[in-house]
């Protein structure tokens, strides 16, 4: 999609939103990206939401990307309610690329770009030829990718959505990407340390057809889920689906939940077609426990008996290996499992897309 800001337009990828002038990046991976030509200068103006002001909330600071000419040139947390970046000096010949990519997850904290500050002519990237949608949990996010403690938690500082499997595999294939992930959120149970007590809170499917889910005001005074998401923005030719790994900690050896979860998914699955009639859908789970790895393969077959949609598939993983490639934050999965599962994913989404990369 193409958006304004401040007279000039970017493409945009991700969820985000206009409010109050600004570009307010949402999901993880959300950008925005343009060309420059004849600038002698680009700087980037940023602004943050408020955990930056809030000493309890330091750790969830947004942290975020810029890549110049296919180099990222700068990765950092805002510090500041507001930041200005130089990303260009002397650069009046040619023609340059620049990405602002947001890293870290919409729950956490959200950022915008105010203004871009140039003297030169500013035109929107090109789209790719495909797209590509994930739809998932922290495993999505890349939460903790960057850790090597999996005692240690969350933090952004070591959360980075380029390393997660779903980046990996949208570059290797050339795609653009839009990423509606949520940490800790399952399909009928977020994840809960009490298996006696259900995460009723922390669920993706009342969020999916909103802009993200986040409780800081807007300009507007409006919050992220308080705005619909236009679906019309991104029609992805693939879907890729990873939920269920919070979901295990609730139902996990309890038939009558694994039930309720494979119902759920698949009264999930009706909605995720129902706004996006054309696309291919891919279901994947295991990786941080295969417990419900039947339950959701259960869940597709029953969603294609019902309606007949012949466009969807299940892909069950195994368990990632921590002995051999280690594990990040909370025990989620490392940077070589992250890889691994791109490999899986990618040569299960190859053969649904003809036209993307070979």
């Amino acid at each position: 999609m193409k958006q304004q800001i401040t007279g000039k337009t970017v493409r945009v990828l991700g969820r985000t939103a206009e409010d109050g002038g600004m570009l307010w990046l949402m999901s993880s991976l959300s950008e925005a990206g343009f060309t420059v030509s004849g600038a002698a200068e680009v700087k980037l103006a940023l602004k943050a939401d408020d955990t930056v002001g809030d000493p309890a909330r330091l750790d969830l600071r947004p942290r975020y990307a810029v890549h110049v000419d296919g180099k990222r040139i700068l990765d950092a947390r805002m510090e500041k309610d507001e930041e200005t970046l130089t990303v260009l000096t002397d650069a009046a010949k040619g023609t340059h690329t620049v990405r602002l990519v947001k890293l870290s997850e919409c729950t956490q904290s959200l950022m915008a770009l105010k203004e871009i500050i140039t003297d030169g002519t500013v035109e929107p990237l090109n789209d790719a030829g495909s797209r590509i949608e994930f739809i998932g949990d922290s495993i999505t996010c890349g939460y903790g990718v960057e850790e090597s403690d999996p005692e240690k938690g969350f933090t952004t500082a070591t959360e980075n959505a380029e390393k997660s499997y779903a980046a990996i595999v949208s570059d290797r294939l050339g795609m653009d990407r839009v990423l509606a992930s949520f940490s800790g959120h399952g399909i009928v149970s977020g994840y809960t340390g009490d298996p006696s007590v259900r995460n009723g809170s922390e669920l993706v499917p009342p969020y999916y057809e909103k802009a993200g889910r986040n409780g800081y005001k807007l300009p507007s005074g409006r919050e992220a889920e308080e705005i619909p998401w236009d679906f019309s923005r991104f029609r992805p030719d693939v879907i890729v689906i990873n939920l269920g790994t919070n979901d295990l900690s609730w139902c996990a050896g309890r038939p009558e939940r694994c039930a309720e979860y494979r119902k759920g998914y698949a009264g999930f699955l009706k909605t995720v077609r129902k706004d996006n009639p054309g696309a291919e859908i891919l279901c994947i789970l295991g990786v941080m426990g295969e417990g419900l790895n039947d339950s959701m393969e259960a869940a597709v077959r029953d969603y294609k008996a019902e309606t007949g949609d012949e466009k969807i598939r299940s892909l069950a993983l195994q368990e990632q290996d921590g002995k051999r490639n280690g594990y990040g934050a909370n025990y989620h999965p490392s940077e070589q499992t992250q890889r691994e599962l791109a490999d899986i994913v990618t040569e299960a989404v190859r053969p649904l897309c003809p036209g993307i990369q070979k």
